[in-house]
């Protein structure tokens, strides 16, 4: 199981409706299936959170299903290996769009919704990559995480008192 199905099956044991999204609705489907499997609310999403059209599209589906989004949990994450010097341009881009530029587009495009909603919740992963070398060089990913944990903080501060909690949550490696 990756973090966004455990998460997904643990918010519906308690109880939540979810709207779950990925780029790929085939990757998806065992997340379906174990979220009903606890009588939970599920409604799947295909979207590139690359794309600041695609995120307006997500929200609007999500908000047609629910009328609400009171969680925001932006899972993405990908890594590739390699420094500066060893690492293609376009990879890097890739790393910075993946990681970064979608949770910079998510709140982006919830935030408003959960300002007029009076309050919310954004949790957003990082890495212990972002915080220390792992032993695995990726500088793409470990600059994404650490960027995202930044990010965090100052939209944390930004929207606190509008009743918008954002907060990071930093995985570990196996």
């Amino acid at each position: 199981w990756g973090n966004g199905r455990a998460m997904a099956v643990l918010f519906a044991r308690e109880g939540a409706k979810i709207f779950a999204a990925d780029k790929s609705g085939e990757a998806m489907k065992e997340t379906l299936e174990r979220v009903r499997e606890f009588g939970g609310t599920i409604q799947a999403y295909e979207c590139d959170v690359t794309q600041s059209a695609s995120w307006s599209a997500m929200v609007d589906a999500c908000l047609k299903a629910y009328g609400r989004i009171d969680i925001l949990v932006n899972n993405v994450g990908g890594s590739a290996a390699g420094g500066p010097v060893e690492m293609a341009e376009e990879v890097w881009d890739g790393q910075i769009a993946y990681n970064l530029k979608s949770v910079f587009l998510g709140c982006k495009h919830v935030i408003p919704v959960m300002e007029k909603q009076g309050g919310g919740a954004i949790v957003n992963l990082a890495s212990t990559s972002g915080l220390r070398y792992t032993g695995a060089p990726q500088v793409g990913y470990a600059a994404t995480k650490a960027a995202v944990i930044q990010l965090s903080k100052v939209v944390a501060v930004q929207y606190a008192s509008k009743g918008i909690r954002v907060n990071t949550v930093i995985p570990g490696q196996l």
